[in-house]
């Protein structure tokens, strides 16, 4: 019976959460959809040119990039990440949309974000989601029998990586907007293909992307976490 009123709980959290973050699923598809603004940013140079220079601006030369584009043999992307492990941007197929400064300038902000957090993060969420599906099948097999005990384990690595990974996305997204603006009115007096009026108008874009991004993608991390709780408590109302 607990298990049931775990459950119930857990959906009543998720439910509540959704009007909470305050989530907007159609206005979001609307997002990074602006003809006029994909021709003012198509005017700037291409995503790696972008990318080399505003690493130079973040004093931060030595990483990696390698773009979606070149990789001619695999299916195209619009996944742009920066990856710590090989110290690696990665950008997507970002070509024809006006967040692709935006974009860029999030995967180099979290080149600069502390090194032994982003490491941590990468072995806890592999080490997070082994033990999840690890614990999942022991519980099924009988091998784990307290599945209470599993329950709190998992809610404890679930909060901890929620944390983390809501902290070092957050923070990425909310300076991005910030360093593009920085980066497009510095190029645009060496090369004028907007004026800054133009700039304004793609900042200010931006700026209603991330007041609908930033909410939706913590939601979104935190519905991950509830269901992965959700389905342990499931194992433990059917053993």
């Amino acid at each position: 019976m607990e298990f049931i009123i775990v459950f119930i709980l857990l959906v009543i959290i998720l439910i509540s959460g959704y009007f909470l973050f305050d989530i907007r699923i159609k206005k979001m598809k609307e997002a990074g959809h602006n003809i006029k603004l994909d021709d003012t940013t198509s005017k700037f140079p291409e995503n790696r040119e972008i990318c080399e220079e505003v690493l130079k601006m973040l004093n931060n030369k030595n990483v990696k990039i390698k773009e979606e584009s070149m990789q001619n043999n695999k299916k195209k992307t619009s996944t742009s990440l920066y990856v710590a492990l090989t110290d690696t941007i990665f950008i997507g197929n970002i070509k024809d949309t006006y967040t692709r400064i935006q974009t860029i300038c999030h995967e180099c902000l979290h080149s600069i974000q502390p090194r032994r957090m982003l490491l941590f993060n990468f072995i806890y969420s592999n080490v997070y989601i082994i033990y999840f599906i690890i614990s999942v099948i022991l519980s099924l097999m009988g091998v784990i029998k307290d599945i209470k005990l599993q329950i709190i384990i998992i809610s404890i690595m679930s909060f901890m990586y929620y944390v983390i990974r809501s902290y070092l996305e957050t923070d990425a997204m909310i300076k991005a907007k910030y360093l593009a603006k920085e980066y497009m009115n510095d190029y645009i007096k060496v090369n004028p293909v907007c004026s800054k009026k133009n700039v304004e108008e793609v900042v200010q874009e931006y700026d209603k992307v991330n007041k609908l991004g930033i909410p939706a993608y913590n939601y979104v991390l935190f519905v991950k976490c509830f269901i992965k709780i959700g389905i342990i408590v499931l194992v433990g109302m059917f053993k």
